[in-house]
């Protein structure tokens, strides 16, 4: 039964190491989405790592409720034996619940921030697009003012 509580508590630790690990990641991308020269190849592979870390997450609960679900009739009868393992996964899972909260509010923060930078990137790209068809347009104008006609050529029929 002690195998089986440390198995629980371990999962509960390796899943607050990867909420951690994952906040971490949130904190790099709002500090390259902020930045003037943004990476995008770096913003995508933090993406990719948030991904598979929260699919780790999920294997992770996955074997915790088949555990749980093998001692659950055992901890119930026996509250008092395993009082000390159950607060302290009680309070675990407790940080768990408080980080994925506020993972999940950052989440909504950075999907503002990516939203704000696709805006102004696509602002810059519309102004030198302008800037390009304005230069364009002068150098077209300006080459038809040193045009000169022909000056010995007889334009009547």
């Amino acid at each position: 039964m002690d195998t089986y509580l440390d198995m629980l508590q371990d999962s509960l630790k390796k899943k607050l190491d990867i909420l951690n690990r994952i906040m971490r990641y949130q904190k790099e991308e709002s500090d390259m989405l902020q930045s003037e020269s943004m990476q995008m190849e770096a913003f995508d592979k933090s993406i990719h790592e948030k991904v598979v870390l929260a699919e780790s997450i999920d294997s992770l609960d996955d074997g915790f409720e088949q555990v749980y679900d093998r001692i659950r009739e055992e901890m119930i009868r026996n509250k008092e034996r395993y009082a000390g393992s159950i607060r302290a996964m009680q309070n675990m899972i407790a940080e768990i619940s408080e980080k994925n909260i506020l993972i999940q509010a950052e989440e909504n923060r950075l999907r503002l921030e990516v939203d704000n930078f696709a805006k102004r990137e696509s602002a810059l790209l519309r102004q030198k697009r302008d800037n390009g068809k304005a230069a364009r347009s002068y150098f077209n104008n300006m080459k038809k003012l040193n045009y000169v006609g022909s000056q010995f050529m007889d334009k009547k029929k």
